[in-house]
C-alpha cells in the first residue's frame, strides 16, 4: 500500500489514477469502516482501477474543537497498518489544518478528482466534508456528473442492536466491556505503543512493570487487569497483569499503563508491544504501605492467571 503525503506526491503517480476513493477519519477502522472499505474495493475492482483512501491527521476535532477532541483508539500507525490489511492500493494521509477546513466542498472534491481522476467514489451513510461539513453526498453526484464520476453510500452498518461507530466503540471501552469491544472492532481492544522507563518502583517489589503512554487514547476505567502481551516484532506472546491509573500510593497525577509480565525476565525498554486487555480485576485505590500493595498485587496477578487460564483452554 502506498502512502502519501501531499497532493502532489499522489497526482504524480499514474499508478494510483482512474479508482474507486473513500475518505474518511477511520479512527480504529472497525467493523462498520471494514464494511465500507470491503465495497470500495468491489467498486475499484468494477472500474479496474486502484483502491484509494483519504484520511486524516490530527483528528479533525482536535484542530477545530481541542477541547473535544475525542480520545483515539488507535495511534496513527496502527490506523494505517489496518487500512493495508483492507487491502487497498494508496491511501492520502492528509494533514489537516484550519486552512483546509474551510475548503468548500467543491474545493475539496475539485482537489481530490485532480489529484486522483477517480472513476467511482464510496461514502458512509453519514458522510459530510467541506466547511462546516456543509457537502453531502448530493453534491457529490452533482459534481461527478459534470466531471465523470459515480458515487455510492454504504449503508449503516449495526452490531447488537446499534449502529457501529468510533463514538460507541469509546464508551464501550471506556465501560471496560471488551467482549462487545472486539465484537465492533473486529479484533480484541488493546494498547499498541514503546516501553518507557519508568521510575522501577515495581521493582523493588519484585513486580518490575513495562510502562507505556496512553495520552490521547482511549481507555478502560482506571484499575487492574488481566491482560495478554504480544511483541509487536517477534509475536512472542504472555500473560500478565496491569495497572492503569495515577499511583494514588505514590501521590501520582500522571497516568500510566504499567504492565507486569508473567514469568519471563528481559529487558523490553523501547520495544513495542500489544497489550489486549481481558478483564477487570478491582478497581484502582490507596495503599497504607508498600507490604500492603505488594500483598495486593500478589493476590491480582493469582487471579489474573486464573482468568487468562480459564481464557485460553
Amino acid at each position: 500500500m502506498k502512502i502519501f503525503s501531499s497532493w502532489q506526491e499522489a497526482s504524480e503517480d499514474a499508478s494510483v489514477q482512474h479508482g474507486a476513493m473513500t475518505v474518511g477519519n477511520f479512527d480504529g477502522v472497525h467493523m462498520g469502516h471494514q464494511q465500507i472499505l470491503a465495497e470500495l474495493r468491489g467498486h475499484a475492482e468494477a472500474v479496474k482501477g486502484p483502491a484509494i483512501a483519504v484520511t486524516f491527521e490530527p483528528h479533525p476535532r482536535a484542530v477545530l474543537f481541542p477541547q473535544e477532541a475525542p480520545r483515539r483508539l488507535c495511534h496513527l500507525h496502527e490506523r494505517l497498518a489496518y487500512l493495508e490489511e483492507m487491502a487497498l492500493d494508496a491511501v492520502l494521509l492528509l494533514p489537516f489544518t484550519k486552512h483546509l477546513a474551510q475548503w468548500t466542498a467543491e474545493e475539496f472534491s475539485r482537489k481530490l478528482y485532480e489529484a486522483f481522476s477517480f472513476r467511482h467514489f464510496h461514502v458512509g451513510y453519514d458522510f459530510a466534508f467541506g466547511r462546516d461539513r456543509m457537502g453531502h453526498i448530493d453534491d457529490l453526484r452533482r459534481y461527478g456528473e459534470t466531471a465523470g464520476f459515480t458515487v455510492t453510500e454504504a449503508a449503516a452498518f449495526e452490531m447488537a442492536d446499534a449502529v457501529v461507530s468510533s463514538s460507541r466503540i469509546r464508551s464501550v471501552v471506556e465501560a471496560a466491556d471488551f467482549t462487545l469491544a472486539a465484537h465492533l472492532l473486529g479484533r480484541d481492544y488493546a494498547i499498541t505503543g514503546k516501553v518507557q522507563h519508568g521510575d522501577e518502583r515495581g521493582r523493588t517489589m519484585n513486580f518490575p512493570t513495562v510502562n507505556m503512554d496512553v495520552a490521547d487514547l482511549s481507555h478502560p476505567p482506571v484499575g487492574i487487569y488481566a491482560v495478554q502481551v504480544e511483541s509487536v516484532d517477534s509475536g512472542e506472546q504472555w500473560g500478565g497483569a496491569a495497572y492503569l491509573g495515577f499511583r494514588p500510593t505514590f501521590n501520582g497525577r500522571t497516568l500510566l499503563l504499567e504492565t507486569h509480565v508473567f514469568d519471563v525476565e528481559r529487558n523490553f525498554y523501547d520495544q513495542e508491544l500489544r497489550v489486549t486487555f481481558v478483564a477487570r480485576l478491582r478497581e484502582d485505590r490507596t495503599f497504607s504501605n508498600h507490604a500492603e500493595l505488594a500483598g495486593q498485587i500478589a493476590e491480582d496477578c493469582k487471579r489474573a492467571k486464573i482468568i487468562l487460564a480459564e481464557k485460553n483452554k
